[in-house]
């Protein structure tokens, strides 16, 4: 039986006694003084607490404390009910011989250390292994980053010709540093126009057939475009927490219609669009919660949805569609002009 069940089971024992015999004395079928009952039978608790540690024994490991407690509560218990006039003292001169005996006793019944075997549940073979078993090819590699048609490769070669010193290759004069970077600022510039035009195809996520999409994303803070003059193109605005605020009166707008994806999560979204009747403006807006005001129209609440467009814009030449969400936050789009 395992030593914490017997434990418990023990205990619970116990308690139950306890509780049976105040049922008892309350119902009349026993009468006892609680007084005298603790000044005689309180070394019940330490023979109670030595039984525990035997019990306890396998878990713990060892049990001399218990069986030591449960000698003392033994021999209190029995002088107060005068079965026997013995002490403690009386008793020590005996102790030592017998804790010799179960020194030897327990090295000899020793139980032997398990070992750190992988539990039941672990993974297993469902084939044993065999030596005569053929090794299975290892799996390909990732393509390898250096074949790839364009590296730093040469950028570090020449790196290590030039023998610079400093941390990653990189010189730690100030003075060096400049010359340095003014040695290979056109270098990399080249690089990174080749780099553009070889991977030229890749775009954002939600837009994958215009590569010409411009992308603008902010974590936490405030975003502001078009604080200048400036050429509009199909452009995707994606924000964590912050206002985004995108000014479109001094944009030049091209002909057809340029879409403006505007995503936001805890912020607000103003636009302001420019007041002319050659330029048509439509607005799909959706905020979960949040008060929306676009074009003059005004709607506040929870799942605002809104669709409205300029009364000319099918006939214009210029076109704006701006394709507005946001989960918490306030929807501006304002015409200037």
């Amino acid at each position: 039986m395992n030593g914490n069940f017997a434990n418990r089971v023990f205990t619970g024992l116990v308690i139950i006694a306890i509780g049976l015999l105040f049922l008892l004395r309350q119902t009349g079928h026993v009468t006892f003084d609680i007084g005298n009952l603790i000044s005689t039978y309180w070394p019940v608790i330490l023979i109670f607490w030595g039984v525990s540690g035997l019990l306890s024994q396998r878990s713990n490991g060892s049990g001399w404390w218990g069986a030591v407690v449960l000698l003392v509560g033994c021999i209190f218990l029995g002088r107060n009910l005068e079965l026997f006039d013995w002490s403690v003292g009386d008793i020590v001169p005996y102790i030592w011989p017998v804790v010799v005996i179960l020194i030897g006793i327990n090295l000899i019944w020793k139980p032997k250390s398990k070992r750190n075997e992988p539990p039941k549940d672990d993974w297993k073979s469902y084939r044993p292994f065999s030596e005569d078993t053929a090794v299975p090819p290892a799996p390909p590699l990732h393509p390898d980053p250096t074949k790839e048609s364009f590296t730093m490769k040469g950028q570090e070669q020449k790196q290590e010709d030039k023998g610079e010193d400093g941390f990653g290759g990189f010189p730690t004069n100030k003075k060096e540093f400049k010359e340095w970077k003014k040695e290979h600022k056109f270098e990399y510039k080249k690089n990174a126009q080749e780099w553009k035009k070889q991977n030229h195809e890749h775009v954002e996520w939600w837009n994958h057939s215009d590569p010409n999409v411009q992308t603008r994303s902010g974590f936490i803070g405030d975003i502001h475009i078009g604080q200048d003059y400036w050429d509009l193109k199909p452009l995707n605005i994606s924000h964590f927490i912050g206002d985004t605020v995108l000014d479109l009166t001094k944009a030049q707008v091209s002909a057809g219609e340029t879409i403006i994806n505007v995503s936001s999560f805890i912020g607000d979204v103003k636009v302001f669009v420019p007041n002319d009747y050659e330029v048509g403006v439509q607005v799909v807006s959706s905020a979960f919660i949040g008060d929306v005001k676009i074009l003059g129209q005004k709607e506040g609440g929870l799942f605002t949805n809104i669709n409205i467009q300029s009364p000319s814009y099918q006939e214009s030449d210029k076109k704006i569609k701006l394709v507005v969400s946001t989960f918490i936050g306030d929807v501006r789009v304002t015409k200037v002009g």
